[in-house]
């Protein structure tokens, strides 16, 4: 069992540096997102991207060795956890150790991520209601009737302006 659980140990640090660097991609999105720089933006998405299939792949071994160690140890793998390895065990082994450590560093690089990604999420939803909020600005002013009144004295206004309009640009020197 001691290889399984090196392996289970292995999987969990590399899905570790994944979250660690999807943290850092999620600062990049909120900058980029700041700074409205939409190129630099796709390119975050598309880092991140590679990242979230990496992780699918780490899942997918995790899941695997959690039932590898649920035939060895008799436990049920639907509802193997860490803790409970840890405890089939014992807690006082370095290696108990090193799995405490892994999940409390796990846990709390996803609550940063998820933390980071809902700023985000509110970032983008502030800057959509922004651009519609200015599309809505844009059309009322460029829909809005303009306002006739067909007076006398609006009229000969409206000719008098015309007029000075005309000779200003006709008259010859």
């Amino acid at each position: 069992m001691a290889g399984i659980i090196y392996d289970l140990v292995d999987i969990l640090e590399q899905q570790k540096e994944c979250y660690e660097g999807l943290y850092t991609l999620a600062t990049y999105k909120t900058q980029a997102i700041v700074n409205k720089e939409i190129n630099f933006l796709q390119d975050v998405v598309n880092r991140e991207e590679e990242f979230l299939g990496r992780m699918a792949i780490l899942d997918k071994k995790r899941e695997e060795t959690f039932n590898d160690i649920a035939l060895v140890t008799g436990l049920n793998p639907k509802t193997i956890t860490i803790t409970i390895i840890i405890q089939k065990m014992g807690e006082n082994l370095d290696v108990s150790k090193t799995l405490v450590k892994l999940r409390e560093d796990l846990l709390g690089v996803i609550k940063k991520v998820k933390r980071e990604n809902d700023q985000n999420k509110l970032l983008l939803e502030q800057s959509i209601e922004f651009v519609n909020f200015s599309l809505n600005a844009i059309k009322s002013t460029k829909f809005t009737p303009m306002e006739h009144n067909y007076t006398k004295a609006s009229l000969q206004q409206s000719l008098s302006q015309s007029l000075d309009t005309i000779s200003m640009f006709d008259s010859k020197r």
